[in-house]
Formats: C-alpha cells, structure tokens, sequence
C-alpha cells in the first residue's frame, strides 16, 4: 500500500533566504569537510581510530589496494612484494614515535618485504616495530638473519609477512655459504607461498626471494658475485621456478655487472630510490620469462604519497620502499628455462 506523504506549507520568506541559506550551509559544510572536522556527524569522535587510507588518503594509489579484495582491503588476484632499507634501524629509531608509526603503516601495504641495514646489538627494535605493525589486527610475522659484516657495524636482513596471506616454508631460510669472503655480507634467502591462490582452480604462487645489501665500496665485485648467487640459488631450490632477488644493490639499473647480464634477469623499477630523488639503487630483479606472475612495480614516495615533509621523510630512511606486485596464481613460464650451474648455494 502507497504511503500518503506530509504535504509540507511553503513560507514566502522561503523563496528569498531559502538559496543563500542553502549555498551558506554548502560551503559551511564543504569547510568541514576538508578540515576534517565532520567527524562530530558519522559518530568518529575519536581520531585515534581512523583507517590508514582516511589518515593518509594518498597511501592506497601506488598500489591501488582499496579495490575489491578480502577483509584486510588487499585484493585476493595479487601479491604486493617489497624491499626496503630503513637506514640504521636500531634503539635510536624505535624511540621516534612518529617515524615507527610511518613504518608500521608502510609495512602493513605489503604481503612479504625484505628488509635491509638493521643495526641492533639484539632484537627489540624489531619485535617492537612488529608489534606495532600488528597494533591495527594484523597477523605480521619476521624471521632475522645472524648479524653479518666484516667490521663492528653489524647489520641484519628480515623478512615481514603477513601471515594471513602468505606462508614462509618451514626451514627454507638460509644464508648463502660464501667461505671465500667474496661479500661483505652474505645474501638471505627464504622461500614463501601465497596461502590463497586467485584464480579458481589455479596453484598459489610461491616463490624464493634472495635479500641483498652490497657495500657502496664493494659494487664492482659483490655484482659479479651475485649472478652466481642468483644461479646457485636457483639450481639449489630446484623445485621453484620464480626467484625474486630484492635489496639495496647501491648501483643504477646499468650498473648491474654480471648480474644484469643473466637472460631474461631485469630490475622491474623504473623509479628513483632515494629519499632525495636523484638515484635508483634498490632493486627487485626477476627473470621475466620465468616469473610471469609480474604485473606492476613502484616505490613508496614519501613526499609524494604520504605527504609528508622532507624533514619526516628523512628521518624515516634515506631509501624509498620498492615494491613490484604479482598474482597470486601461479603461471607457466614462457618458453624453456635455461640450464643452470649444477653449485651449491649453502
């Protein structure tokens, strides 16, 4: 049955202040709007709670993770990887409130990132920032490499992932044997497996990632080192076929020495990598006619995406995070994978 609706009795004064009131309260609200001050009519008194796209609305666009997707706003089609130099993480960092938050934050975009240039006598720093990854219900978890490097400044690799996603193969982490001393500190691998494969009917894609961060002083030889370290790796974990080789390489894309010349091998980063914008020297290399899950790379640009002023940006890291995003399905390789050495990786 039809509702009757109230007839409502029109004023005269209503036809003269009825448009300036309305385009008043236009702006009046529009002003609210855009300084944040609306919250008083959704029922979001409390800031502390937004979401991390309503606190840094530019955060989402590099990756586009506010598609459809499950519960976690990631998209169930893709894997976004990521490696990233937090410049001297250590005790003084973990105290920069503001500066952990912005990690945390950064952390959470992404289902598996290889971290760089840890610098604590023990792990605090990184169980705290972990903590604080999983301060919003997330399920992050890290494995650490041993402290590694020829002098007292010790640095450590870590891989993050989230463990809703992803799944780190039990026992596949290891540091590559380098008894010659050929590195200033050996590369850490891991092997990971996306728990949910996107396509129906399709194998989840798994992958091995090798984390890297080459002395600024050693690049010409560390390079010529690591394409025996991508191959070893690769004729080692026999049974994968996607190896994604991540890090703080500290050369441009033509400087890759022997690294670079491996078939099919390429760094899938066309942007600059410093917070300053003048270099591209962090990397995510992969065999492009192997690893056909690739989609798209990026990097995380403070000033850019986040907002932020140089001086935060700075105090974050002197690297940009690099991402590339995959699907989460696996796909067969185009054409016949070339034979690899017969070394050994550990």
């Amino acid at each position: 049955m039809a509702t009757r609706r109230k007839k409502l009795t029109s004023l005269p004064i209503g036809r003269f202040a009825g448009p300036p009131l309305t385009i008043v309260l236009f702006l009046v609200v529009g002003y609210l709007a855009l300084t944040g001050r609306l919250s008083f009519l959704t029922g979001g008194g409390d800031q502390t709670a937004s979401s991390d796209t309503e606190a840094f609305p530019g955060l989402g666009s590099p990756l586009q993770l506010a598609s459809t997707g499950d519960a976690q706003g990631k998209p169930s089609e893709t894997l976004a990887i990521a490696t990233f130099n937090i410049q001297v993480f250590g005790v003084k960092k973990a105290e920069d409130l503001e500066v952990m938050q912005y990690l945390a934050l950064i952390l959470r975009q992404f289902d598996v990132i290889a971290v760089q240039e840890i610098r604590s006598l023990d792990r605090a720093p990184v169980d705290q920032l972990l903590s604080l990854v999983n301060s919003t219900g997330e399920q992050y978890q890290v494995v650490l490499s041993e402290r590694l490097g020829r002098t007292d400044s010790k640095e450590q690799y870590a891989y993050i992932w989230d463990s809703r996603r992803v799944e780190m193969v039990e026992g596949s982490n290891y540091l590559v044997n380098d008894d010659a001393d050929f590195m200033h500190r050996e590369p850490f691998v891991a092997s990971f497996r996306a728990l949910q494969a996107g396509a129906v009917g399709a194998q989840p894609f798994s992958f091995t990632m090798i984390n890297v961060h080459t002395d600024p002083d050693e690049t010409d030889q560390e390079l010529n080192v690591l394409d025996d370290v991508f191959q070893s790796v690769r004729a080692y974990e026999f049974s994968e076929d996607d190896f994604i080789l991540a890090g703080d390489l500290n050369v441009e894309t033509i400087q890759l020495g022997e690294l670079g010349q491996i078939q099919g091998v390429e760094s899938v980063n066309r942007e600059q990598t410093n917070t300053a914008g003048s270099r591209s020297i962090d990397h995510i290399l992969i065999d492009r006619t192997v690893t056909t899950e690739f989609r798209s790379a990026g990097v995380i640009n403070y000033e850019r995406d986040l907002k932020l002023p140089r001086e935060l940006a700075d105090r974050i890291s002197d690297h940009r995070p690099v991402w590339a995003v995959f699907d989460s399905s696996e796909h067969a390789p185009r054409g016949v994978i070339a034979a690899v050495p017969g070394t050994t990786a550990r």
